[in-house]
């Protein structure tokens, strides 16, 4: 049977192209590596840093609630209080750092905070 070399989907005998990669077919796939298909590696930056873990995860909320991925970083103590030895901060993607700040900023200013991504129309 032949297969994409891209998206490694089998096809019947008799095909010589794949309808989705418009690669040729090949015989048999290569092996995976395990270095292959490795996701791409995400440059997570701090955004804040918090004295409990349920201030970083009140950003957290607000932050996920736009579309935008966060990790929260440190070592607390079993009743979310830091454990001393490192603070506890908010990390998101180097992409949308800008975005982040922004939101943070407007929510501690005390305005409303609405993901301003396009909608469905009104009139």
């Amino acid at each position: 049977m032949p297969f994409c070399p891209g998206c490694r989907t089998e096809y019947r005998e008799g095909f010589t192209h794949c309808a989705d990669c418009d690669l040729e077919l090949v015989s048999a796939l290569p092996e995976e590596s395990s270095g292959e298909r490795q996701p791409d590696p995400i440059n997570l930056v701090k955004l804040a840093g918090f004295a409990t873990v349920a201030e970083a995860e009140m950003i957290q909320e607000l932050l996920e609630e736009n579309g935008i991925e966060t990790v929260i970083r440190g070592e607390i103590d079993p009743i979310g209080i830091p454990s001393g030895a490192a603070p506890i901060e908010l990390l998101v993607a180097g992409e949308d750092f800008a975005r982040s700040t922004e939101l943070y900023e407007a929510y501690f200013a005390g305005e409303p905070v609405q993901d301003q991504s396009p909608g469905p129309e009104t009139e």
